[in-house]
């Protein structure tokens, strides 16, 4: 697959065309043309976006928020058992700040990186917390974290290899990197090619299967130390694929493809989503 071109469109905003293709510096695929920082601003400017979505409207939105809000104890729950109960928290793409909040709340110490204006003053309300606009800004300050969460905005960096150099700076010696991220090697990503909503192009830049993001973070000096297949995304994200493709019947043809996604995944192992956790590769 990944010698092959994906031809696939902005679905969300802009209805303009792109291309997933291998990236030879990384070995991971590609969105291109790929957005310059100023350019790639518009691809947000929706409400319906629903990464900051705080009244959701539609009947995806709304479900995307529940299974948001009942997977919210559980990364809590997984967060604090890498702690012990305490240390400190940096959320990468914090969003409108749920995460940020519930982690802070649960007794850490919390900040968050957040380039959208909006979402970011929205998190710096709702926690009170440091949310720096974008990396450079929190390279500024010199303190480094125990733990730095990516849920699902690890695909959407415009600079790979500086964003995987910058975690690291970032990571305390003991410290540990947890990254969710969509999978394209699941069933559904190849059921519905270039209708797989988790593309999300140009927004996601970055397109991950297992092997290429263990390979990007190796090469900076880290080891996967677990993994952890997701199964609610394969459900919301085949019911987005189905209304790319205006089928009839989007939420029971989704439903189904998600539900056979996740059963193959447990003789593949491929699921939609993957959440990986990595360690600095000198630490046991």
């Amino acid at each position: 697959m990944i010698n092959k071109i994906i031809n696939t469109k902005d679905y969300l905003v802009t209805g303009e065309s792109f291309k997933i293709s291998l990236d030879e510096q990384t070995g991971v695929l590609k969105t291109t043309p790929t957005p310059n920082p100023e350019t790639l601003k518009k691809y947000y400017q929706i409400q319906r976006y629903t990464s900051y979505t705080s009244t959701p409207k539609t009947a995806v939105e709304r479900a995307y928020v529940f299974v948001r809000k009942t997977r919210m104890a559980k990364k809590i729950k997984k967060t604090l058992s890498m702690l012990n109960g305490r240390g400190s928290l940096l959320d990468y793409g914090c969003g409108t700040g749920d995460f940020l909040l519930k982690a802070k709340e649960a007794g850490l110490s919390v900040a968050g990186i957040e380039p959208h204006q909006k979402a970011r003053e929205a998190a710096t309300l709702k926690t009170s917390a440091k949310i720096f606009r974008s990396k450079e800004n929190a390279e500024t300050n010199t303190n480094k974290y125990d733990v730095i969460t990516l849920w699902h905005s690890l695909e959407h960096v415009l600079d790979l290899e500086q964003t995987t150099t910058f975690l690291k700076n970032k990571l305390n010696p003991e410290g540990k990197i947890v990254v969710a991220a969509p999978n394209h090697k699941s069933f559904d990503a190849r059921h519905y090619k270039g209708f797989w909503a988790a593309y999300d192009v140009p927004r996601h830049i970055w397109h991950f299967d297992q092997n290429s993001i263990e390979k990007i973070f190796k090469k900076h000096g880290f080891v996967l130390k677990s993994k952890k297949t997701t199964m609610w995304d394969a459900f919301y994200v085949s019911i987005l694929s189905e209304k790319h493709k205006g089928s009839f019947f989007p939420y029971l043809r989704g439903v189904f493809v998600g539900k056979l996604s996740n059963f193959l995944s447990y003789f593949t192992g491929e699921s939609s989503s993957i959440t990986y956790v990595f360690t600095k590769a000198n630490k046991k």
